[in-house]
């Protein structure tokens, strides 16, 4: 059987800032307004802490406890993001992503998308295929979604061990844990799992994005961005890194 859902993508933007720590940057709130000015037709959810909590509260109290249990902030805010596309669907952004045209037509008849990373960015972190939580788009209650929250949810999940911190959140909730569920998929299962081309949605991997942010351009770098619907600009707050709040984006 294919990994299918019979249920369409609603046209819902969703972006989380728990607001806990800080209210949102302002060049946050920039790159946000970018999906909304890009996709008139599409709804816009903005979801802060004491709404995340509410949602599961109501929607996913099996799952209250366990996430309560995750021993940081950034696994929560990992895991609401697939319960929200999994009970209500569309298309979940990083703060991080800017717009850069409308996603429409690249996702068209799509149930459930991630974005590719860069191919050689593979090698760098010892996978065969590289893609992340940052952007994601999904009917509501897909199989695959279903099968990341069986694992995010799990016992395994919850007590993985907690040190080193990046090991612990790219293998419990974040990119790695995504790829080996994947990976463990069936070929047929895969079909129903579109993986967007980087070109499309990550041009630049981490280290161009932060010479984009410096102001450092060249050709090389903006043709890249000739067939690109969106860009990342690895942000990485959860690593404890500062994202320069200087840069000036200008909606297009």
């Amino acid at each position: 059987m294919k990994n299918e859902c019979s249920q369409k993508v609603p046209k819902i933007i969703h972006q989380i800032w728990a607001g806990i720590d800080e209210p949102l940057p302002a060049y946050f709130q920039v790159l946000g307004e970018t999906w909304k000015y890009n996709h008139p037709t599409w709804s816009y959810e903005f979801w802060d802490n004491e709404r995340m909590n509410r949602f599961v509260i109501e929607y996913y109290p099996k799952f209250w406890k366990r996430y309560n249990e995750f021993y940081y902030n950034i696994q929560r805010w990992d895991a609401i993001r697939y319960l929200i596309l999994d009970k209500i669907g569309g298309m979940y952004v990083d703060f991080d992503y800017e717009s850069i045209q409308p996603m429409d037509s690249l996702i068209k008849d799509k149930t459930c998308c991630f974005a590719l990373e860069p191919e050689h960015q593979y090698a760098f972190f010892n996978k065969e295929i590289m893609f992340n939580n940052a952007l994601m788009v999904s009917a509501p209650e897909h199989p695959f979604i279903k099968k990341i929250l069986e694992y995010v949810f799990s016992e395994k999940s919850i007590k993985y061990p907690i040190t080193p911190k990046e090991d612990c959140i790219m293998n419990t909730t974040g990119p790695f844990m995504l790829i080996d569920l994947y990976q463990s998929l069936r070929e047929d299962e895969k079909e129903g799992v579109y993986l967007i081309p980087s070109e499309r949605v990550t041009p630049y991997d981490s280290f161009q994005s932060r010479a984009i942010v410096a102001g450092n351009t060249s050709y090389y770098l903006e043709n890249q961005l000739k067939n690109a619907f969106a860009l990342h600009y690895f942000n990485n707050a959860w690593r404890d890194n500062e994202f320069c709040d200087t840069i000036k984006f200008e909606l297009k």
